[in-house]
């Protein structure tokens, strides 16, 4: 950016209208850019400009404030006919007589250009120093519709939109607590994008709130163009560690639940999910359709999660160490045994297993929705029984990484299920390489990996690891009755422990 650019942005509003104009023109490219309207008025004979953005308003609505600015500087000229005003007594009565809700004064022409580019009306008055800001936007965005992940059979169908103000309405209406708090900063040198936390001032830890507004605000990038993305890795300082430090969710209830347990939530205008953190590894099991069926079926349904991320990353390791030794191999497991032979190893079978299925799923998003199922036909035929006649693959090798698709997708964490794909990558070469000594290897690395790791000072395997049985553990394993649910800011207790902990040994 121009360094003399920015230091005419950061500079004050002149009292001269043309001054003033030519800054604006300059800087937005007003006669270049078709998208901004500048609109000259005379009302009461004071000269002014107005600048909005096309798109953001109605025109009925526009030309009703327009008529009633006009008005209300023609009343005010009309009342001072006989005696002189100053522009600050007029721009007091345009701040109280606009019938407008959003009415302000700004005095800074970098606030001034930015308010402009957001959609608002800014108008400028030949004489006075400071621009009015009437709030006129009606942002353009889709209808609320219904989640496309953690989908519930019961329950609530909305879902967050690219609007953060429809976003954090959804949860101001499911939590009418006064002691909610909604900060907003804006992020990008270019793009400016709203950016709003939340949380709830008493039971979320004021240190993790303390430290993530300073994290926002130190955040410096030039546009957050993957919206969400972008945000959480310049956030987390994310390398090449694969497990999320946060939890996305398209759900306002799950959002809302969140925030009760003392977590925050940050919602990123133009993205359609919303983030919570900090989180650990068991956050992401979690599936509403848990609380939307009774106790002991939501306890059933967590332990089938559970046994879905075991398999998830596991499943074909083992299946490889057992043909490793199949001396070793018991009986009841006789069916994981690797029946011929190929002239592919198994674990070049596994890891081509695993791209094709990629294959699939990529193709599927990328195709248009008429020609899906012809692809999901096409591929059940070339990966299913061509790949098993030609001798690709074998039988069973088939059935594994289909049994790992379908155990991925029990997750209702994408983000969860693509990390656990390259732990199970690594117990494939680990265990392809050095046998049973590998696969020890593996998942020792992979324990420690979690062990090490934190969200925003949250151990990623609490409550497993430090330990936590009452309001910890025992909530990981069964479904609580609603009325036994209890001490929902557990999260910020181990948050200040370890602070103090850490403090004790310094």
């Amino acid at each position: 950016m121009d360094p003399h650019a920015t230091t005419v942005q950061a500079a004050g509003i002149s009292t001269r209208l043309q001054d003033n104009v030519e800054k604006v023109n300059d800087h937005i490219g007003v006669g270049t850019s078709w998208d901004i309207i500048a609109k000259p008025f005379a009302f009461g004979g004071i000269r002014m400009m107005s600048y909005v953005s096309n798109g953001y308003f109605l025109t009925n609505h526009m030309v009703l404030i327009l008529r009633n600015f006009h008005q209300c500087t023609q009343a005010f000229v009309e009342a001072h006919r006989d005696r002189s005003f100053t522009m600050g007594e007029l721009m007091e009565h345009l701040l109280h007589e606009v019938a407008f809700v959003q009415v302000q004064a700004v005095n800074r022409m970098d606030e001034a250009i930015h308010f402009i580019l957001s959609g608002a009306l800014v108008t400028f008055l030949d004489g006075f120093d400071q621009a009015l800001v009437i709030d006129t936007r009606v942002y353009p965005m889709r209808s609320i519709g219904t989640p496309d992940l953690e989908r519930t059979v019961r329950g609530a169908r909305d879902a967050f939109t690219e609007t953060m103000l429809i976003n954090t309405s959804l949860i101001r209406r499911r939590l009418r607590e006064p002691k909610l708090r909604d900060e907003l900063v804006q992020i990008g040198t270019n793009s400016k994008t709203d950016v709003c936390m939340m949380y709830i001032e008493g039971v979320t830890d004021p240190q993790l709130v303390k430290d993530i507004r300073e994290r926002l605000r130190a955040v410096e990038v030039d546009a957050l163009f993957m919206a969400q993305q972008t945000l959480v890795e310049h956030l987390g300082r994310v390398g090449w560690n694969p497990y999320p430090l946060v939890r996305l969710t398209e759900r306002p209830d799950v959002a809302t639940t969140a925030l009760l347990e003392g977590q925050m939530v940050i919602v990123v205008d133009t993205s359609p999910n919303v983030i919570i953190l900090p989180t650990s590894l068991f956050h992401h099991l979690q599936h509403p359709q848990e609380y939307q069926t009774y106790p002991l079926v939501g306890t059933y349904m967590r332990m089938v999660i559970l046994v879905a991320l075991i398999l998830h990353v596991f499943l074909p390791g083992v299946f490889l160490l057992l043909n490793a030794h199949p001396d070793l191999m018991p009986a009841w497991l006789s069916f994981m045994r690797a029946s011929r032979g190929d002239p592919l190893p198994l674990w070049a079978q596994l890891v081509l297993a695993e791209f094709g299925l990629d294959m699939l799923q990529l193709a599927v998003v990328n195709s248009p929705k008429e020609l899906a199922s012809a692809i999901g036909v096409l591929a059940a035929l070339l990966f299913g029984q061509f790949a098993v006649k030609i001798h690709l693959v074998q039988e069973g090798i088939m059935v594994y990484g289909g049994l790992v698709a379908i155990a991925q997708l029990a997750m209702a964490s994408y983000e969860l299920g693509s990390a656990n794909q390259m732990a199970r990558f690594w117990t494939i070469a680990w265990t392809a390489a050095l046998g049973g000594w590998g696969f020890v290897i593996s998942v020792s690395s992979w324990f420690l990996l979690l062990l090490r790791t934190e969200s925003f000072g949250l151990p990623y395997l609490w409550p497993l690891v430090p330990f936590q049985w009452d309001h910890g553990f025992r909530q990981i394993l069964f479904r609580p009755p609603m009325q036994t649910v209890a001490n929902r800011n557990a999260i910020s207790s181990v948050l200040r422990r370890r602070r103090a902990n850490r403090g004790g040994t310094a």
